[in-house]
């Protein structure tokens, strides 16, 4: 059983609950894959939502401790993850040289991603 941190948000909003457990099959899926970050855009199509949705519902397990927000930074050239931070205020703090591409960028290079991960506690709870 997950954590009771994702119980008390699923008896906090009853109607979005089938959509987390979906959810969160989704998260345990791509977790046994490997799959570190959780992409809203990618789990809106897995799970048939809009974009907006899929990112709410993630946000809701995030604000409850199941899932952290990161922010990935990619070298678009490569579409390379140079860094995540966890914060935008980190982001002024991301080295511009890039190794992929073997020189320094500036802002219009990089594309900055939302992303969510599991925490501790919830990838020991997925794993369970």
């Amino acid at each position: 059983m997950l954590s009771q941190k994702f119980e008390s948000i699923k008896r906090q909003y009853p109607r979005l609950a089938p959509l987390l457990d979906r959810l969160v099959a989704y998260i345990q899926a791509q977790t046994e894959d490997g799959q570190e970050y959780i992409i809203p855009k990618l789990a809106a199509v897995a799970l048939h939502l809009n974009d907006g949705e899929a990112f709410v519902l993630l946000d809701l397990l995030s604000e409850a401790g199941v899932l952290r927000r990161v922010y990935n930074v990619y070298c678009r050239k490569e579409n390379a993850l140079l860094a995540t931070v966890d914060s935008p205020d980190e982001l002024d703090e991301i080295p511009p040289h890039c190794d992929f591409c073997d020189r320094d960028h500036d802002l219009s290079d990089l594309k900055v991603e939302i992303a969510f991960t599991p925490t501790t506690d919830a990838l020991r709870d997925l794993a369970a």
